[in-house]
């Protein structure tokens, strides 16, 4: 069984970091975005590069900023210039994807944001928020689970309460699930099984399960076999935290790792009963 794999990479829009992923020649270049991406020429620049990258046949992806003023974003706001800062920037992103047919991943919350404590409060106000920035752009955002926190797999009413409801279209951080996980692989499994038709796009990193470390595929203690077949159905970005921001080394072997894997593993007889 010849199985295809693509390759997907990711970067920031500074031109060496992009040129140092074509070298590669990959299928698919999620850019992460700083907050300044979004305006003036830094915007144009931004447009410029999405419009070369699709004219050459990839796929574009890009990823909404996690900071402002050097503050993670959260989707629910004490700060109000925070608040402002996200719904402007996703007006201005849903734009741009609508534009180019393109898509955008987008952090409801990340790990040290105080409104991501599990309460019945902050999930009501999180699906209220939600609803105003699918108003924007239905079909644009992928939604990302972090690590804690209401949006994550920490959560036992995560799908149930926001992701089903909503019909949420999923950016699944394997690697951020198995740490909410504790490194429990059999768990990891059954959530991707349970989610695989919400899912639309997956962010592939290793991990040992306990911190936010980012690891090159075959580094980690994730079980690659099982998720394997989920990931030659949907694009996929290597998301591995880089010795040189403008050197993909770890993502390419990572990308390596997978085909060897696919080639020569049992991978086709490990029994994936999607739900």
């Amino acid at each position: 069984m010849i199985v295809l794999l693509k390759i997907g990479l990711k970067c920031s829009s500074d031109p060496e970091q992009l040129y140092d992923r074509l070298r590669y020649n990959p299928d698919i270049i999620e850019l992460h975005l700083n907050e300044d991406d979004l305006f003036g020429e830094k915007r144009k620049q931004l447009e410029s590069t999405i419009s070369m990258l699709l004219s050459q046949g990839r796929d574009v992806y890009l990823h909404h900023p996690t900071k402002f003023n050097g503050r993670h974003l959260d989707i629910i706001h004490e700060q109000k210039e925070d608040y402002l800062f996200y719904h402007l920037s996703t007006r201005i992103l849903a734009d741009i994807c609508i534009s180019y047919s393109i898509k955008c991943v987008i952090h409801p919350h990340y790990l040290l944001t105080a409104t991501s404590a599990i309460r019945k409060e902050n999930m009501d106000n999180m699906v209220k928020e939600i609803k105003h920035i699918l108003s924007y752009g239905k079909d644009v955002f992928l939604w990302e689970n972090s690590i804690n926190g209401i949006f994550s797999a920490q959560n036992p009413n995560w799908f149930e309460d926001m992701v089903k409801p909503l019909h949420l279209p999923l950016a699944y951080d394997i690697s951020h699930a198995f740490i909410s996980f504790q490194g429990d692989n059999r768990l990891l499994l059954e959530q991707i099984q349970k989610l695989d038709s919400y899912i639309q796009y997956f962010h592939v990193v290793d991990s040992e399960g306990k911190e936010h470390d980012g690891l090159a595929l075959g580094t980690g203690r994730i079980h690659w076999g099982p998720i394997l077949p989920f990931l030659t159905s949907r694009p996929y970005i290597y998301e591995i935290n880089l010795r040189d921001l403008k050197d993909a080394a770890e993502m390419h072997e990572s990308h390596l790792y997978l085909v060897h894997l696919s080639k020569y593993s049992e991978y086709q007889n490990v029994p994936v009963e999607k739900k």
